[in-house]
């Protein structure tokens, strides 16, 4: 046998192993599934068992080697089969070499860094050396300026160094002696004679007040940090969304409704909200979130504008679901265009308890086939009906609490290609009673149907028992609007 993830046995052909020449074989007869504990066996139709060493297999069991099935009446020994290893050589190739030339770079590497740390402090230089070497070098710049005036006989400019000349204010030079006519010289006019430049000029009559650079400055508001509620409402949403990726919806919705009661106005808390209910298929409700985000958010926003288009979008989804045209015949799966797969539905029955008398949980697999492009876009619908029967066998839709039909998962296969599925059907204590009252004759559980449509048209379906696939599409009168 090939060894893969799932092994589907029947005489359906699109099985995996198809025994076509079994009569008693179911076309969904049984299953193998390996993962990482070993390979389980299932079997998928309860009226044709499945045997394993001569005992019915009654749920998923581990087969061991040399195990013999029965299947029908075809006999199979299974057979965990492991390749040996090879035994391998060892070749050090490159890896010594490599090693011992990393570690002899790194012995050098140490040995240079405990030289540097020893001679450290005599490559240091220290304020005080700092200090003698600028005052060494003042002293040998005013030697030079010294020897240079000496040379030239003007006035060393080292003095008048720190002097800061604005334009336009250089000190004017002394008058040049004017030759007399007896031969001497005679002084020129006094400077002051001669008119300011006009830069002086300007910051004698200017009146400006000094600057006060001692001002204390204001303290500034702090940098408002963000509002604890809305910090936590914040953190509170993406433990809700990451729930919700691992279909924990029950904790999503206990998340979200914290943050309701926390943060009222928080409305992506709102909005992640509706996204779920539409997601579970809960339309009404998703409705009834929207609107309450039109109440909450003020005119001109985002949201507001979010909340309009898709009340309207729900609207024109409920309106298609009761448009959906119901089939009185059983349906082909021959004739199917079985885009979207419906995998592996097994119902389970819980444990009552003090509330309710009754409840089973349907789980199952839609799977988006390998050729189905055209599809990846499209509205996907699921139809659940459960049913109950009278003493005469009569079925007809339970009265039970049961998930809201159709489930509209919207575009679901727009990025994966498989979306689990589940469903509930909830009989609360005192329920069997009312009805016998009401109508006089006891009603049971009898089973459930499922229908996979994608836009309008059916993609696939079940029934369990099979002859419930025999009666019309059950699809629920459209809730009236507020």
């Amino acid at each position: 046998m090939v060894r893969q993830a799932v092994t589907l046995v029947g005489g359906d052909p699109e099985c995996h192993l198809v025994l076509p020449d079994d009569a008693s074989l179911a076309p969904r007869h049984a299953r193998f599934e390996e993962n990482g504990a070993g390979v389980f066996l299932s079997s998928l139709d309860p009226d044709r068992p499945v045997e394993r060493n001569g005992n019915p297999v009654l749920g998923a069991v581990r087969l061991a080697h040399n195990d013999l099935l029965a299947i029908g009446q075809t006999r199979i020994q299974f057979q965990d089969v492991i390749a040996p290893h090879q035994r391998l050589h060892p070749s050090h190739g490159l890896l010594q070499p490599t090693t011992a030339l990393l570690a002899a770079a790194i012995v050098v590497l140490e040995l240079v860094l405990i030289v540097f740390l020893v001679d450290w402090p005599t490559r240091i230089i220290r304020p005080e050396t700092e200090a003698a070497d600028l005052a060494r070098a003042e002293e040998v710049r005013a030697t030079l300026a010294a020897e240079k005036n000496a040379e030239t006989g003007t006035v060393s400019a080292a003095a008048a160094g720190s002097v800061v000349v604005l334009p336009g204010t250089e000190p004017t030079p002394p008058p040049a002696a004017v030759p007399a006519a007896d031969g001497g010289a005679v002084a020129a006019p006094a400077a002051a004679s001669n008119p300011p430049p006009a830069i002086v000029r300007v910051l004698d009559q200017a009146d400006f007040t000094p600057a006060d650079t001692n001002v204390v400055l204001v303290d500034l508001p702090p940098v408002s940090a963000a509002d604890p509620v809305i910090a936590e409402a914040q953190r509170t949403l993406a433990e809700a969304v990451a729930a919700a990726q691992f279909a924990d919806y029950a904790q999503a919705f206990r998340l979200l409704n914290q943050i309701h009661q926390n943060a009222h106005g928080f409305l992506p808390a709102h909005v992640e909200h509706a996204r779920l209910l539409e997601q579970r298929g809960n339309l009404d409700e998703a409705q009834q979130r929207w609107t309450q985000i039109l109440g909450i958010a003020p005119e001109g926003s985002p949201y507001r504008a979010q909340a309009l288009q898709e009340r309207e979008r729900l609207a024109q989804l409920q309106k298609l679901q009761s448009q959906i045209l119901e089939t009185p015949e059983t349906p082909d799966l021959d004739q199917l265009p079985r885009h979207v797969l419906l995998r592996s539905p097994e119902l389970q029955k819980m444990p009552a308890d003090a509330d309710i008398a009754e409840m089973r949980v349907l789980n199952a697999t839609l799977e988006l086939a390998p050729d189905a492009q055209l599809f990846k876009n499209a509205a996907i619908q699921v139809f659940i009906t459960f049913y109950d029967a009278d003493p005469d066998g009569n079925a007809q839709p339970t009265r039970a609490i049961t998930t809201p039909s159709p489930i509209a998962l919207g575009k679901v296969f727009a990025d994966r290609r498989s979306v689990p599925l589940n469903a509930t059907y909830v009989v609360p204590q005192g329920l069997r009673e009312q009805e016998l009252r009401e109508t006089g004759r006891p009603t049971e559980y009898y089973g459930y149907s499922i229908h996979v449509y994608a836009g309008q048209i059916l993609q696939d379906a079940f029934a369990k028992p099979k002859k419930l696939r025999a009666l019309p599409i059950h699809v629920p009168a459209p809730a009236s609007e507020p």
